[in-house]
């Protein structure tokens, strides 16, 4: 639609168009930056959102004002219609048809860069949000698909690495001191087997406590994190890393 807004967030296109409105609300909100780019149907390029008139105070824009032409197309001097620029490849509204074909064509090359994508603009979309209402830090947020894919590709580390995020930010949120990550994080590393420990009991302990603290429902998967105890299990590891992830992503955008 002609009204419509494209923009970016942290250099990622957003998953949809937004009204004036709502383009006015992300400026205000902090999501939308004066440095993020935006565009609508009869703009040449692509311009600064801070350049945008009234879309940001005074302080926050960025050089001249743009002004929104009419949505007619804009021609040359010798009458000619000049192409509007296209918005940014919507990674995550790509055919699902498209992404499996060139990923067969690439050899899988163009499946993790797709995967890549779509975590990015998971992550760059989820809100901002620091506190939360009543001043607690919240942590940050990651597409659980990330999780699966980086502790494979990193023949384990990255695991270790998150299941120390994941704490960090659990006892920042809960004020739990009881528990050190740095410490767990120096086990897993030396004796690779505890975690094990830190994945089925620690962390969804801990997730557990933060669910009630924020009044979101407990994730019933949780309770099930023992049937990893099962050596058949353990190269899958990774999939409860996606189930506490997801529970932690919950928890960061619900807590009033």
């Amino acid at each position: 639609m002609a009204n419509e807004w494209h923009y970016t967030l942290n250099g990622q296109p957003a998953a949809a168009p937004v009204s004036a409105t709502q383009l006015k609300q992300l400026a205000t909100s902090g999501q939308l930056k004066p440095t993020d780019l935006v565009w609508q149907d009869g703009m040449l390029e692509w311009a600064p959102a801070g350049s945008v008139k009234g879309l940001f105070p005074t302080s926050k824009s960025i050089g001249d004002s743009v002004v929104v032409p009419p949505s007619s197309p804009t021609k040359t001097a010798n009458g000619r219609k000049t192409a509007k620029p296209r918005p940014p490849l919507d990674w995550m509204n790509m055919h699902p048809a498209v992404v499996f074909a060139l990923t067969i064509v690439t050899g899988g090359i163009f499946g993790l860069i797709y995967s890549y994508k779509v975590c990015q603009a998971y992550t760059a979309k989820a809100a901002p949000r620091k506190f939360d209402a009543a001043g607690r830090p919240l942590g940050g947020a990651r597409h659980p698909l990330a999780v699966l894919m980086l502790s494979y590709l990193t023949a384990g580390f990255y695991f270790y690495y998150w299941a120390y995020r994941a704490l960090c930010e659990c006892n920042e949120f809960l004020g739990r001191k009881d528990v050190r990550p740095r410490a767990e994080l120096t086990l897993m590393l030396i004796f690779p087997p505890y975690a094990l420990y830190v994945a089925v009991f620690l962390l969804p302990e801990s997730i557990r406590r933060a669910q009630a603290l924020a009044g979101v429902p407990e994730t019933p998967g949780l309770r099930q994190a023992v049937l990893f105890l099962n050596p058949c299990l353990f190269c899958v590891l990774p999939l409860l890393g996606m189930l506490c992830q997801e529970a932690l992503n919950q928890i960061w955008s619900s807590s009033p």
